[in-house]
């Protein structure tokens, strides 16, 4: 009999990327809770057990949360298109009306139920202008174009839906001239921001973008999760690059010339993190995918409740622990809400969709 033991292949799964963007929203609620000083200060913000000083570093930080969801969008439409062996330009963005009907019902469904909400307690002529104007606002809002076109937005984390849809037109690109160039393309894509004019977000994230392609393209994360580094050792550097990147990230060359190119490093290097760590902790890894699956609705309604509408209301007991799951416990509560809606909508065309099984035949 043979001695030899076969061990399982670690594999990036959806769960993975679930994980990782529970750790981008919990990042996130912590940035825009704490990273200004002055509002600490004037909400009376009880930051121990840490010091104030390490507490405000770790909040800017959370501002790393945005250059994940852009790696990971990136990285997760590109595996599918390198799934293709010859992959053409039609057939990148044969998917892409679809993706693009996915983000666009997610947010509208979103928008109706605040509106529907919290109408009461929204100035919508102070918001959008008055007459034809501000219908034209409201609606460009309501499509999720409003930072495209600068026009008044209800919730400012709304800009995002600007970064999402060029996501869906933009990566089908990236993925198929990456095909054809191989590895070359992320030096490319390092240059060409500073070539062509491109407006700030794009350029501020492009590199993250490229990253994500060309992490799915050589299939890097099931390369290093399944190498011959043992588990620990990865596990011991993974955390000591993200130490590192919470006080280098801060540096302010670094925040002048180099922060595109940080945090698509530091992104790789947290997503890595939870899929080859996090990932393997039963309890723990459940707990994130959970929050992961909900961070869209999270990033997008957070504001209302500790910004907009109920922020005395979150800051209440003044200690940033009990703040924070304040912030989360609401928001979440939401998302599940949003969630049981899009259920019951989609509930039947799914139904429709299911094929009615055949009666049986007597032999």
């Amino acid at each position: 009999m043979s001695n030899e033991t076969t061990s399982v292949k670690r594999l990036f799964t959806k769960e993975s990327t679930n994980i990782a963007k529970g750790i981008a929203i919990l990042l996130m609620l912590f940035y825009h809770l704490f990273s200004n000083v002055q509002d600490n200060a004037i909400m009376k913000v009880d930051c121990s057990p840490l010091p104030e000083n390490l507490f405000h570093l770790f909040a800017r930080f959370g501002n790393i949360c945005v250059a994940i969801f852009v790696f990971l969008t990136a990285y997760g439409i590109s595996v599918k298109l390198f799934s293709s062996e010859t992959l053409t330009l039609k057939e990148a963005y044969r998917s892409s009306p679809k993706r693009l009907g996915k983000l666009f019902f997610n947010y509208v469904i979103m928008f109706i139920v605040v509106n529907l909400i919290w109408f009461r307690y929204f100035n919508y002529a102070l918001n959008y202008g008055e007459g034809k104007q501000g219908v034209l606002a409201f609606l460009t809002d309501a499509l999720g174009l409003s930072h495209l076109f600068g026009t008044p937005m209800l919730n400012m984390t709304w800009w995002y839906m600007s970064i999402a849809y060029t996501l869906v037109f933009f990566v089908p690109l990236l993925a198929y001239l990456c095909k054809k160039t191989g590895y070359p393309f992320i030096g490319i894509a390092f240059l060409l921001p500073f070539i062509l004019p491109m407006n700030n977000d794009i350029s501020r994230y492009f590199f993250v973008m490229a990253l994500g392609v060309v992490c799915a393209f050589g299939n890097w994360f099931e390369k290093i999760m399944n190498s011959r580094f043992p588990a620990p050792v990865r596990f011991i550097l993974e955390c000591v690059v993200i130490a590192f990147s919470v006080f280098a990230r801060e540096n302010e060359f670094v925040q002048s010339n180099l922060l595109y190119l940080f945090d698509g490093i530091i992104a790789f290097v947290i997503v890595l993190f939870a899929a080859d760590c996090i990932g393997f902790i039963p309890v723990i890894r459940k707990v994130f995918a959970f929050l992961g699956k909900h961070s869209m609705n999270i990033f997008f309604t957070h504001t209302f409740f500790y910004l907009i509408l109920y922020r005395e209301f979150v800051f209440q007991f003044r200690h940033a622990g009990i703040t924070y799951l304040i912030l989360l416990g609401c928001s979440l509560v939401l998302s599940l809400l949003l969630e049981g809606i899009k259920f019951l909508l989609c509930l039947p065309w799914k139904l429709r969709k299911q094929k009615p099984s055949e009666p049986a035949t007597q032999s």
